[in-house]
């Protein structure tokens, strides 16, 4: 036999050069392993003092302890004195604080109460959105409660009472309530819009100086607010006043009915009787407008309800009655 073996092949392992993947960027929402390289030529903010906070405290305080020392040697004075001046400067000084007392608490009052009419008119907003029968029922309850000691108001809740309880919609309900509560108070409303609207044109258009004309202006359509807020049952004081005229303002700028130009003006009382008007005639049409516009945005504010069935005053329609072209 012949010796046919085969000789092994050699093999030659070649070297592999295993490469290792970058890192994958980690998925969203997950903090990176270490922190991102600072930025050249920034520098690192450090939060420091509020020096300017710590010394408003600082002031606030000192000047709580003075009057607190002030006041206690007052009272020590006067108790001292054990006399008729004395004494009455006691009683002064109790009526002084039971005044002050009655108005933070009607301030308080005044607050709560203008804060009641926007609870009133959100809940029933979603009353009838959501077909909601209790809330509706909630929302009628407290209007009742809102307007039982007015006498002007008696008729339309003892029409309310009698049909009340015929309804089985929400949106019936709040029909109602619109119909015998609250619609009777719009047209007063919109007389006292444009009233002060009148008033204002009026007073505008015959003072000589700019700085009557923006004293005027202002004290008229705060007079109006407070009228207007009365009327739907606020009764505000002074700081519910002024709360309800940023509420307004707010209403306006978010509503975009705050422009109010010469084109405005024009389309309500046409371009001729516009070209006509002297500087100051139209300057008090203009006022006019703006005291308007912020009437109608108070109504929306103040009024406790939703427009269901009433229409929503219209600005044309009252400028032009302002302007008595109507």
């Amino acid at each position: 036999m012949s010796n046919n073996r085969r000789k092994p092949a050699s093999f030659r392992v070649e070297e592999v050069e295993i490469v290792t993947p970058p890192p994958s960027a980690p998925p969203p929402g997950q903090a990176l392993s270490e922190p991102p390289a600072k930025v050249p030529g920034l520098p690192e903010l450090r939060k420091g003092i509020a020096w300017g906070s710590l010394f408003l405290a600082a002031a606030t305080g000192l000047v709580g302890i003075a009057a607190a020392i002030w006041f206690d040697a007052l009272i020590k004075d006067l108790l001292a004195r054990d006399d008729w001046i004395g004494w009455a400067a006691i009683g002064l000084l109790g009526i002084v604080l039971f005044a002050l007392l009655m108005i933070v608490l009607r301030e308080v009052a005044g607050l709560l109460r203008l804060r009641r009419l926007g609870l009133l008119r959100h809940e029933a907003d979603s009353a009838m959105r959501q077909d909601d029968k209790k809330l509706a029922v909630d929302v009628t309850h407290r209007l009742k409660q809102l307007y039982h000691r007015r006498q002007d108001m008696a008729w339309g809740l003892q029409r309310l009472s009698e049909h009340e309880n015929d309804i089985m919609n929400a949106s019936e309900l709040m029909l109602l309530d619109e119909r015998t509560l609250v619609a009777p108070l719009d047209a007063p409303a919109r007389a006292i819009v444009a009233d002060a609207a009148k008033r204002v044109s009026v007073v505008t258009a015959v003072s000589p100086a700019a700085l009557v004309d923006m004293m005027f202006v202002a004290a008229e359509n705060l007079r109006m607010l407070r009228k207007l807020a009365t009327l739907y049952g606020a009764r505000p004081g002074t700081l519910s006043l002024m709360r309800l005229a940023r509420m307004v303002i707010s209403h306006i700028v978010l509503t975009g009915g705050i422009a109010l130009g010469d084109d405005v003006i024009q389309q309500v009382i046409g371009h001729g009787l516009t070209a006509r008007l002297s500087a100051r005639l139209g300057e008090g049409v203009f006022n006019g407008a703006l005291t308007t516009r912020i009437g109608i945005a108070a109504i929306d504010v103040c009024r406790p309800l939703p427009y269901i069935e009433a229409k929503r005053p219209r600005f044309r329609e009252l400028v032009a009655e302002v302007a008595g072209l109507s």
